[in-house]
């Protein structure tokens, strides 16, 4: 996709922004900052689940891309495998070799090994692989891509609905056995592709109503992103440990639902934004859409840049939400800079690239 989207390029930077926030957060022990018994922070954190908002996106993005593509075999996937390879993989390279050179004391035995499995993106899989904990999202987000293209010979098979209806059915089954018990339990069931795949069904279904000029009733509205707000914070909800605790034997379906009640509830904000105009323009103003365009190595960069500046002016900050803001205000300092370098080193000759065989195919 050629042709940037405005308002999709302004999601990003909130989405980016977001799980700055929520690392920012956590670097503080979560403090609280209640109006009328309401802590803000916490409703704050629902803007923390960037990474989920990032899947919801990309799978608008490739529904767009793949749409048009005329036929799909094992040579087209082959052609889209190289392409997101080279969008993706060299920025990514570059940030988790310095990242793992600065903590080289970490793990000094076994780097090579570590970098490896991160750049075959299966970091997630091997034990003692993890070099920096964000770069999960990567893996996820490459093996969508692997699985992208049978997904497209199934909508042609069987058509969109049905077979993202097949991704939400398959999302929720293995999430429900998961948070049962029954199937892979523990922490690593959350960064995989089979327990986030349902997350970019929402966006390759919004993908399908833009792309179609098919409305959507209800969300065409401006103040309809506020319905989606609520849908969004009502997943987050469902699986905050302390509700489903309260929901004990059931805490399990909670879990298992909560999440993709949220991205439901991202894709209707999304999708708002896209069919009104008002939201087009504020989503997509200049300088969201400017930034948005640098997310990706805001994304690969923040976590580094937020730990240079807490180890160094933490102690100095107050240990209170006022500090988490002001924290977030000098990681931005010195983030966006550091993120426009890497735009222009390792990812623009790749949108100069798209350019040129557009030009040459024109």
């Amino acid at each position: 996709m050629n042709k940037r989207i405005g308002s999709i390029d302004g999601w990003r930077i909130i989405a980016a922004m977001g799980v700055l926030y929520a690392h920012t957060w956590s670097a503080f022990n979560t403090p609280a900052f209640k109006v009328g018994g309401i802590d803000v922070m916490q409703i704050l954190n629902l803007w923390g689940s960037g990474v989920h908002l990032f899947f919801v996106i990309s799978g608008f993005c490739f529904y767009l891309v793949l749409s048009k593509q005329e036929t799909y075999n094992f040579q087209t996937a082959i052609a889209f495998w190289k392409k997101r390879w080279l969008r993706i993989a060299p920025a990514f390279y570059v940030a988790c070799t310095i990242f793992a050179l600065a903590h080289y004391a970490w793990f000094p035995h076994n780097l090579p090994y570590r970098l490896f499995f991160n750049f075959i993106f299966l970091q997630n899989h091997i034990p003692n692989a993890e070099i920096e904990g964000i770069f999960w999202s990567l893996a996820v987000e490459w093996h969508f891509y692997l699985l992208l293209p049978l997904i497209f010979v199934q909508i042609n098979r069987i058509g969109i609905l049905r077979t993202v209806g097949l991704l939400f059915g398959i999302h929720l089954f293995l999430n429900l056995l998961h948070y049962k018990g029954i199937f892979m339990p523990g922490d690593a069931w959350w960064y995989t592709i089979f327990c986030n795949i349902g997350h970019f069904g929402w966006g390759i279904l919004m993908g399908y109503f833009f792309a179609t000029q098919k409305k959507v009733p209800f969300f065409s509205n401006w103040w309809s992103i506020f319905a989606g707000f609520v849908i969004a914070y009502t997943g987050k909800l469902f699986f905050y440990s302390g509700f489903v605790a309260r929901m004990h034997s059931a805490g399990f379906i909670f879990q298992s639902i909560g999440p993709l009640l949220m991205t439901m509830g991202f894709a209707c904000m999304i999708y708002s934004c896209l069919e009104n105009n008002t939201l087009s323009r504020i989503w997509g103003n200049r300088y969201f859409a400017g930034l948005g365009r640098i997310s990706y190595s805001f994304y690969l960069w923040h976590n580094f840049m937020l730990e240079i500046i807490f180890t160094h002016f933490g102690k100095y900050m107050p240990q209170n939400a006022a500090g988490v803001f002001l924290t977030i205000l000098l990681v931005l300092v010195v983030l966006i800079p550091v993120s426009f370098i890497s735009y222009k080193l390792f990812e623009s000759f790749y949108f100069r690239r798209q350019l040129n065989l557009g030009a040459r195919r024109g």
